[in-house]
């Protein structure tokens, strides 16, 4: 079952192999004893990639679940030892993780040693269901009614600009005058390019023609910081700028209001306590520093 799942989740006979630290050969001859056990063909083999049959897909997520519950048997033996060991998937946003996130991981890493982390750092809303995540960051709206939100943390949000960029081109003094600017946009932004600020107590949306759209965020505060244009982005990736004076905030009386930042995971009937102490080692270590970069 592991060398069948692990097969499938590196797509070839090779990248299941050195998963395992096994050879080819013994791969392959697994996969193939454990066809013969089930009498049924689990994967259609080309020469490019592997497929699963309709009786490999039901294998899989039957497979799957029962290596799921033995591992977690296996965790809570030691865990009511008093050990916390085993492991753990995690999902967050790029540029989160590596400036935010990693600092509370290596905290974590250094209480609990026998626990086995997985980090996935990409900018886009993973299913933790479906791509086996056991907890996920999510920044923004929530749309996982199925799954248990904590709240982790608010995101304060400003436009940022360089002082080079404003000696050339003016400070805009309302956010109606951003559609005489050059302004950064990030690609991965739900609704195209535009960005929000508190009018009058309401919520406005300003759309603009991008000079520059990329899909890191790291990325559009270092052209903004180099004068390319004005950039909406966290406090935690502008502020270290600001602090720098290569940027500063702008059109604060309308700065848009806080995201939220949530951790995201699916009820369990027995949570692992690997993963409880994790939440709770998350959330004590965000509190402690709530707001993201904010000076």
């Amino acid at each position: 079952m592991q060398i069948f799942r692990a097969v499938v989740e590196a797509g070839s006979f090779a990248g299941g192999a050195r998963k395992l630290d096994l050879s080819n050969a013994m791969v392959s001859k697994q996969v193939a004893r454990l066809e013969g056990e089930l009498g049924v063909r689990l994967l259609t083999r080309t020469t490019r990639r592997l497929q699963l049959t309709a009786e490999g897909e039901r294998y899989l997520q039957g497979a799957g679940r029962l290596l799921d519950e033995l591992h977690e048997l296996e965790a809570s033996l030691g865990e009511q030892r008093g050990e916390i060991r085993g492991r753990l998937r995690l999902s967050a946003p790029l540029d989160f993780g590596v400036r935010e996130l990693m600092p509370a991981l290596q905290a974590f890493e250094e209480a609990h040693p026998a626990v086995e982390l997985e980090v996935v750092l990409e900018d886009r809303r993973v299913d933790p269901l479906a791509e086996d995540f056991d907890l996920v960051v999510r920044i923004g709206e929530l749309e996982d009614s199925s799954l248990i939100a904590r709240p982790l943390m608010s995101m304060p949000i400003h436009l940022y600009g360089a002082p080079d960029y404003l000696a050339r081109h003016g400070e805009p003094e309302h956010p109606r005058d951003l559609g005489q600017h050059r302004c950064l946009h990030y690609s991965l932004q739900r609704g195209g390019a535009g960005w929000h600020f508190l009018v009058n107590g309401r919520l406005e949306r300003v759309r603009f023609r991008p000079v520059l759209t990329c899909n890191n965020g790291r990325a559009l505060i270092e052209a903004a910081a180099r004068g390319m244009g004005l950039v909406l982005k966290p406090s935690f990736l502008g502020e270290p700028e600001v602090r720098r004076g290569r940027l500063v905030r702008l059109l604060e009386a309308y700065a848009p209001p806080p995201m939220q930042v949530h951790l995201l995971y699916a009820e369990r009937r027995l949570m692992p306590a690997r993963l409880r102490v994790l939440v709770d080692a998350l959330l004590s270590h965000f509190q402690a520093s709530p707001t993201g970069g904010e000076p």
